[in-house]
């Protein structure tokens, strides 16, 4: 323990004021202390930068992700949309090849009334000069 003391020099600073180290490294003492003042004073900063950047960045992700979700929205409806199109031309399609049918079959049907009206046409007029 005399070690210790023996290390140990008691000084005075230039205000008169007792002090256990030597003014040196008081000084620098005070020196680290202003600095780590000042770096935590600009982590505090940085901090409140990043928190900022954070919150910035957050708000456009949500932009981008509401956005992205239009798109997928948009994409569906699209994809939905060409299907419909698709379903209702094949059904116009078939409506028309049936129409067709419908129609060859009544223009057959025609032909035959025209061809029948004829025939009886010819037979009355066999009677009329009989």
């Amino acid at each position: 323990m005399d070690d210790g003391r023996a290390k140990m020099q008691i000084s005075f600073d230039d205000a008169n004021r007792i002090r256990i180290l030597e003014a040196d490294m008081f000084k620098q003492t005070e020196s680290l202390a202003q600095e780590s003042t000042g770096f935590v004073k600009k982590i505090e900063s940085f901090n409140k930068i990043v928190t900022q950047l954070l919150t910035v960045l957050t708000a456009q992700s949500e932009k981008i992700e509401r956005a992205k979700l239009l798109a997928i929205g948009q994409k569906n409806k699209n994809r939905n949309e060409k299907e419909n199109c698709r379903r209702i031309k094949k059904e116009l399609q078939t409506q028309i090849i049936l129409k067709r049918q419908e129609l060859e079959r009544i223009r057959i049907k025609n032909q035959s009334l025209e061809k029948t009206v004829v025939e009886q046409r010819q037979i009355i007029e066999r009677f009329k000069t009989n």
